[in-house]
């Protein structure tokens, strides 16, 4: 009895088995396993990589051999291979770390118009292909009849072959089946692939300065296993040390950027990001800023639509004034100054309130900082302001409070993703620098890292390494996981999150982990890099 058994896939990558054609003393976090069918669903297939491998946009394909068994004289005449291709359920949101609020959001395929969960769903890929229909000949075996889910091919040798188109978005996924198709011919056992899902595979360059500590880069793929991203770390390249990147925070912007132009030695060749173990971004002060007021204010607003804002005024002259900490009810909120008025008769300063922002309604884009922060809303001590409406509560703090305000202090930048600006555009680039040094993590007296290192500098990696998708940073949101204990790694530690009407939770600071939300998951996955201008990937 004659039967049809899949014995390779060329394009499909096994996870955890050593990649070959990794280049020498690297390792890449799966690889090409012969006679791999992805009977366990765990099963990659690179987003914009040829059969071999390498960088091919718009390519993301498999070629899928059978074998017949039996004699071949028992194959009647015109005996065929018959494929079909079925799209299954993305099992993600059903994985019981998911929490059940993100999985209309994770899946919306598995949920009814009220975003009641149902059951799995198939037939839920986004993305698109780069052929129509999906299936292409293998020389040797003639293919016919090819629509969308299906395609026939000649057997030739008690072999067939075909290739098969896949979409272009990271976690959609396909299974393919294989099986003997001839007038005549009595059900003979055909075969399948297990699930096999769509991911991206970038080399980050990763480069250390000599006096800065290790970063936990092994821990990192697992935070973003969820958005279908497969990061290949480089063996660590090492420079010389350089103690601050600019003279001050007014000029670590360009400073930063000259410095990752002049390192990353892959910028521009497709596939690849950057990740830069820094010291310090530029000298700071050693304490926290003066302490120039204490005392109670009345937190008054001013301006109108998009322009209106709250501010507050003390007593005497403040011209560096450039923090306000409000105390109120047990609970403490800080927020920057924007602007610094001073003002006579009496002399007065009158500080303009910086409001937390926060983008809960980002999408995927094309890498232009201006797209991940189209929609925003802002959060002010008494009201929340989304473009032209002003709404209280804010953070519902009273308007008579007593408050702190501080001078310059020792507050910087733990990590960045210097930026590329292409015309009148600004674009995240793939490119990461994490200062090791840095107060929090770096005990200059004993000359190593403090306790807590790794936790720590992992939170920041993601959240940077996100950057580099062109996300957003604060969204606001809790992370993707159950039960809720910590909140979305693009936070910032010290803001509030917002509910499902968009308002504030109190006491909801300093939860930041090091996973994303289901929001940063989905939109995260959707991004075409190949679309972003800043990554001059050609």
């Amino acid at each position: 009895m004659s039967a049809v058994r899949i014995v390779d896939i060329k394009g499909l990558y096994q996870p955890g088995f050593p990649d070959r054609a990794a280049p020498p003393g690297e390792t890449r976090a799966a690889g090409y396993n012969p006679g791999y069918t992805s009977r366990d669903n765990r099963g990659r297939v690179y987003i914009n990589r040829d059969l071999d491998g390498r960088w091919a946009r718009n390519t993301q394909l498999i070629e899928i051999t059978v074998e017949v068994t039996g004699p071949e004289r028992d194959l009647p005449e015109g005996a065929r291979i018959r494929w079909s291709a079925r799209d299954p359920d993305d099992p993600f949101n059903e994985l019981p770390e998911v929490h059940p609020g993100w999985s209309p959001t994770l899946d919306e395929n598995d949920h009814d118009v009220a975003g009641n969960y149902v059951e799995p769903a198939g037939d839920d890929n986004e993305g698109t292909q780069g052929r129509r229909p999906g299936w292409e000949e293998v020389e040797g075996f003639a293919l016919l009849d090819a629509t969308e889910t299906s395609a026939s091919t000649a057997i030739e040798g008690m072999r067939s072959k075909v290739r098969r188109h896949m979409t272009d978005i990271a976690g959609d996924n396909l299974i393919v089946r294989a099986e003997l198709e001839a007038d005549g011919l009595e059900e003979a056992p055909g075969d399948e692939t297990g699930i096999m899902t769509l991911w991206r595979r970038i080399d980050v360059e990763h480069i250390r300065m000599e006096s800065a500590p290790p970063l936990p880069i092994e821990r990192v793929p697992k935070h973003l296993d969820p958005v279908f991203t497969q990061l290949d770390f480089t063996e660590e390249r090492v420079i010389q040390d350089r103690q601050h990147l600019a003279l001050d925070a007014g000029t670590l912007g360009e400073a930063a950027s000259r410095f990752v132009s002049e390192a990353f030695s892959h910028a521009g060749e497709p596939g690849w990001f950057c990740l830069i173990a820094a010291l310090e971004p530029h000298p700071v002060p050693q304490a926290r800023g003066a302490l120039l007021f204490t005392g109670m204010v009345t937190i008054r607003d001013a301006g109108e639509g998009a322009r209106r804002r709250e501010y507050v005024e003390i007593p005497g002259e403040h011209p560096d004034a450039s923090h306000i900490t409000f105390r109120w009810g047990g609970d403490a909120m800080g927020f920057s100054v924007s602007i610094v008025t001073l003002l006579s008769d009496p002399p007065r300063t009158r500080l303009w309130i910086d409001p937390h922002d926060i983008q809960s309604e980002f999408t995927a884009g094309d890498g232009s900082v201006a797209h991940a922060y189209r929609h925003r809303l802002f959060f002010f001590p008494r009201a929340r302001r989304r473009d032209a409406a002003w709404e209280p509560p804010g953070y519902g703090i009273p308007t008579r409070v007593e408050a702190d305000v501080r001078g310059p202090g020792a507050a910087y930048a733990a990590g960045m993703s210097p930026t590329i600006d292409i015309g009148p555009a600004r674009y995240f680039a793939g490119r990461t620098i994490l200062f090791t040094h840095h107060q929090a993590w770096w005990d200059p007296e004993l000359a190593q890292p403090r306790p807590g290192y790794e936790e720590r500098t992992l939170h920041t990696l993601v959240h940077e390494l996100t950057h580099a998708f062109g996300m957003p940073h604060k969204c606001g949101f809790f992370d993707y996981r159950a039960p809720r204990r910590t909140t979305c790694c693009m936070n910032y530690r010290t803001h509030w999150m917002i509910d499902a009407d968009e308002q504030l939770i109190p006491g909801t600071a300093g939860r930041v982990g090091s996973d994303l939300c289901g929001r940063h998951v989905k939109e995260t996955r959707r991004v075409r890099l190949e679309d972003n201008r800043g990554l001059r990937w050609r």
